[in-house]
């Protein structure tokens, strides 16, 4: 039989770091959804949220919602593996599978904070004459 460590097992400093994280997501949600989903009579203002981007400060929120909403998610997810899967062989195997498609998540994240600004100053540039067009 296993025994229970307690405190000393670190589950408290995930606990703890869920909750955190939880409160934290909630201000930068309100602002994400505030900023990038604006609905205009035309739907949403994608020249809007370019602009944005073009703001470093806007790309680095984005980046620190992405990366903290990426961390509480894994952090349930594994609490919900600990309660429900006993095999540790099992959780392990799970729970790496879970990783890999956060990390996939995140890389296309970073793709898509990085990449909104830089190709279209790409295609304005193209436009204007300034970059050749292949």
């Amino acid at each position: 039989m296993q025994q229970d460590h307690g405190i000393r097992s670190g589950g408290v400093t995930q606990w703890f770091f869920q909750r955190i994280t939880g409160i934290v997501l909630v201000p930068i949600l309100l602002i994400h959804l505030f900023t990038m989903h604006r609905i205009h009579e035309h739907g949403l203002a994608f020249d809007a949220v370019v602009k944005l981007f073009a703001n470093p400060y806007w790309k680095m929120l984005e980046l620190t919602f992405l990366v903290i909403a990426l961390y509480h998610a894994l952090v349930g997810v594994n609490f919900i593996l600990q309660d429900y899967i006993k095999q540790p062989g099992r959780r392990f195997t799970i729970f790496g599978a879970v990783v890999i498609v956060g990390l996939f998540l995140l890389m296309l994240g970073m793709v898509t904070v990085f990449g909104v600004g830089n190709a279209t100053q790409a295609a304005g540039a193209a436009a204007r004459g300034a970059l050749p067009v292949h």
